[in-house]
C-alpha cells in the first residue's frame, strides 16, 4: 500500500543533535534511532559510516510539515575523504542512508526510513522488524565500540566511522550488515551519482508474512523526494535528499521567465 501525503513545501535546513554514539533503533525516548549514511566500495574493502545526529522521528518530521528537504556536507568529512583516498579508482562506491524505531510492542511502533532501489512494495512487517535488529546488533552495536564515533571513549558527537576489512573488520559495513540487511530487505544502495528513492516504512499490523505500508517521502513542489550522493560546484561531496522537479515545472518557470522578458522590452519599446 503506498501512500503519499502532499503537502506545502518550504525550503530550510536539517540540523542534528549531539550524542554519544549513534543511536540505534532500539533507543528510548519515541524518537527512534539516528538516521546514518554509509558509503563502502566492495573493491576498496572499506566503508564509512556517518552519524548524522538526526533523529528518525525529525527527519519524518522534516518531511512532513518542515524543510523537505535534507542536505550533509561532507567537503570537510575527514573520515569520508579519508575512505575516497582508500577507494581511488574504485567503480562501485555506492550508499546508504537509514534509521529506524524497534522499540514498541504494537505495530506501529515499529518503523524505518531508508533508501530503497529495490521494490518498496514486497517488504513486509516481518522485514521491518529483522531489519531492525540486524542493524542494531550486527552493525551498531559493533561501530558504537569504535572510539572515533563514541565520545565515551575519546572521539566525537555526530562522528564518522571509517573502516576496512580485516584492518577493522568488526566495523567493515559489507562484512557485518550489506545493503539488504544481510538478506532481509530489499536493496537499499544506490551508486555516488546517481538518485534513489526513499520510503518510510510502518508496519502495518504484527503478523510477519504480510505486507508493510510504504510510504514515499514528498519533497518540495509536492514531488517524491530521493537520495543522492553528488559533487557540488566546489568539488565537495554533498548528500542530499529532495523532489527532482517535473519537467513541468521547469517549462513553467521558463514560460514566466519569458513572460517577464517580453514585458521588460514592451516597456523599453515605449
Amino acid at each position: 500500500m503506498k501512500l503519499q501525503h502532499i503537502v506545502a513545501a518550504v525550503a530550510l535546513a536539517a540540523s542534528g543533535t549531539a550524542f554519544a554514539n549513534v543511536l540505534d533503533p532500539l533507543a528510548a525516548g519515541g524518537l527512534g534511532g539516528e538516521m546514518s549514511l554509509t558509503v563502502y566500495s566492495a573493491q576498496a574493502q572499506a566503508s564509512v559510516l556517518i552519524d548524522t545526529g538526526i533523529m528518525l522521528a525529525d527527519f519524518r518530521s522534516l518531511f512532513a510539515t518542515g524543510a523537505k528537504e535534507y542536505t550533509l556536507d561532507l567537503g570537510s568529512n575527514a573520515a569520508f575523504n579519508n575512505f575516497l583516498a582508500l577507494a581511488g579508482d574504485a567503480t562501485d562506491i555506492r550508499f546508504t542512508f537509514f534509521g529506524g524505531d524497534n522499540s514498541g510492542p504494537q505495530a506501529a511502533a515499529r518503523t524505518m526510513i531508508t533508501t530503497v532501489s529495490g521494490d518498496a512494495t514486497a517488504v513486509t512487517n516481518g522485514n521491518i522488524a529483522d531489519s531492525l535488529n540486524q542493524i542494531k546488533f550486527n552493525y551498531l552495536d559493533a561501530a558504537n565500540l569504535k572510539p572515533a564515533i563514541n565520545p565515551t571513549m575519546g572521539g566525537e558527537a555526530n562522528g564518522s566511522l571509517l573502516a576496512q576489512k580485516g584492518t577493522d573488520g568488526n566495523a567493515y559495513f559489507l562484512e557485518l550488515l550489506g545493503s539488504t540487511f544481510r538478506g532481509n530487505f530489499v536493496d537499499t544502495s544506490a551508486a555516488i551519482d546517481t538518485s534513489v528513492a526513499i520510503y518510510d516504512f510502518v508496519r502495518s499490523s504484527t503478523s510477519s508474512g504480510i505486507g508493510a505500508t510504504e510510504s514515499a517521502l514528498i519533497g518540495q513542489g509536492g514531488g517524491a523526494a530521493e537520495a543522492r550522493l553528488t559533487k557540488n560546484a566546489a568539488g565537495a561531496y554533498v548528500f542530499n535528499v529532495s523532489a527532482i522537479p517535473e519537467p513541468s515545472s521547469y517549462a513553467l518557470a521558463l514560460a514566466g521567465l519569458a513572460l517577464v522578458g517580453a514585458v521588460a522590452r514592451r516597456r523599453a519599446a515605449k
